[in-house]
């Protein structure tokens, strides 16, 4: 029973808002947090900033995600390689598709040139 108020109300919030096309300034906000990831934790870049939203925002981010992801798709704009924030593939499935095309270029006696680089700082 709840939950169906509660979808119901947010139905009619999110409709609101399309209809406005704003978004509340307290939805925009957010907290920023010191995660520790490792090393000393006296030293400041030995910590990822992670931003706490409000929920409400996050489930209409998700909502909106997932219609441009399927439009995209639908339309032939995302690319099959592009692996990663798609439903059922992840970084790890790229990994297995560059794996799999490595192996069988080496079985086949060619050769691959691969450049790997380390964006760790590039969003800090």
């Amino acid at each position: 029973m709840i939950k169906g108020d509660i979808s119901y109300l947010l139905t009619l919030l999110f409709q609101r808002i399309m209809e406005d096309r704003e978004v509340r300034d307290e939805w925009r906000e957010a907290n920023m947090v010191p995660i520790f990831k490792n090393g000393s934790r006296g030293e400041a870049y030995n910590y990822r900033p992670v931003s706490l939203t409000s929920q409400i925002s996050k489930v209409f981010e998700s909502i909106i995600r997932d219609e441009v992801v399927s439009f995209f798709e639908r339309y032939g704009v995302i690319k099959e390689t592009q692996q990663c924030f798609r439903k059922g593939k992840s970084c790890l499935t790229n990994l297995l598709v560059f794996l799999d095309r490595i192996t069988r270029c080496i079985d086949k006696g060619g050769s691959m040139d691969v450049v790997f680089l380390d964006l760790a700082k590039a969003f800090e």
